[in-house]
């Protein structure tokens, strides 16, 4: 059972990856597709870390730590300058001193090892269970 939710939520994670390409390629005011892929990058975390912990709690710490930073750090933060700065060009925003294409490069890092992680844990729990 628990190496299909982490099953689950790597499939979800590549599925947002997807949708953010799509929302690229398919809308054509860059703000107005930005603003969207933000919004998925802070629903899926949210989502994916109440489900787990309504699951399993804390079982898998290293998981809910990995998926905490990239939600606090980089999709909240993204998405409340995009929001509180509506209009500005995107280069030329900054969150407590980091600019904000600094910052994107850092998210893509830290969502990249979120789905890394997500697939360690999948991994590693379907060993267990084997």
């Amino acid at each position: 059972m628990r190496r299909n939710a982490f099953l689950g939520y790597l499939i979800a994670q590549f599925i947002v990856i997807i949708a953010v390409v799509a929302l690229f390629r398919g809308v054509e005011d860059r703000q107005i597709a930005a603003t969207m892929a933000g919004t998925l990058f802070v629903i899926l975390p949210a989502i994916l870390m109440v489900w787990e912990y309504r699951r399993a709690q804390l079982s898998q710490m290293l998981w809910f730590v990995i998926v905490m930073q990239f939600w606090t750090l980089f999709a909240l933060p993204i998405l409340g300058i995009r929001l509180a700065n509506w209009g500005i060009p995107f280069e030329q925003l900054s969150f407590i001193g980091i600019p904000g294409p600094v910052l994107h490069q850092w998210s893509s890092k830290s969502y990249m090892a979120m789905v890394a992680v997500t697939a360690w844990c999948w991994w590693k729990l379907s060993r267990k269970k084997s």
